[in-house]
């Protein structure tokens, strides 16, 4: 493409242009120079000097602002980021038990892997394994803990325990508890389960309660 340009320059390079001939009259120019060219419009919108349409309104006028183009982009940018930071909290569906399943499958990380720096635990999760995959001290007629007030660490969805087996910061214990939970409740009862809907339901009413408390902080600090 640069070297078709480079040829159509040099081509119009030789080509001579050729003004309009108007009727000479004695005095206007020496014999033998060519006419004066038609006069340029005037800028600024007003008519030429010799007459003619008006020019149209300067380009500059007439340019959107830069940032008007990147506005909605940027917004939906801004809604993206912020519900992306939302703040979330887990809690706890009474009456689901997914947890309690001890025997979670491939998809999951196995036991040793879990507890590969704590024989002690390691031990004690088999031992509570039962033959069906359950917890043995899990009720399934009322989907409860028999032992729940004194109950092992890694069953506790706490910020100790996941700091403890799975390295997760106290920053982000809440998201990861509830993403957990979700894959627990699906590997469970599936994806379209009644569980399932009411964990979602619960962890968006309680994230709501956080996010309500944290708009009230907020106004009174402002109000100090």
């Amino acid at each position: 493409m640069l070297l078709l340009l480079r040829g159509a320059r040099a081509a119009s390079a030789d080509i001579q242009p050729r003004w309009p001939q108007a009727p000479v009259q004695a005095g206007a120019y020496p014999a033998g120079s060519p006419p004066s060219p038609p006069c340029p419009r005037a800028e600024g919108g007003g008519r030429a000097s010799g007459g003619g349409r008006p020019s149209p309104r300067p380009r500059r006028h007439r340019r959107r602002s830069p940032c008007l183009g990147t506005a909605r982009p940027r917004a939906q940018q801004q809604q993206e980021k912020a519900k992306a930071k939302r703040a979330v909290r887990w809690k706890c569906a009474s009456g689901c038990g997914a947890c309690c399943k001890l025997d979670k499958g491939p998809d999951f990380p196995t036991p040793d892997e879990i507890f590969a720096d704590h024989p002690d635990y390691l031990q004690l999760y088999r031992s509570m394994t039962g033959d069906d995959g359950w917890c043995i001290n899990y009720d399934k007629a009322t989907r409860t803990c028999n032992i729940y007030q004194d109950r092992s660490l890694f069953c506790r969805v706490e910020p100790k325990a996941f700091d403890e087996f799975f390295g997760v910061p106290r920053s982000r214990f809440d998201r990861e508890a509830c993403s957990a939970c979700l894959d627990n409740i699906k590997m469970v009862y599936g994806d379209d389960s009644a569980e399932l809907s009411n964990f979602k339901r619960v962890i968006r009413d309680e994230s709501k309660k956080l996010e309500l408390e944290a708009s009230k902080n907020q106004d009174k600090l402002l109000d100090t």
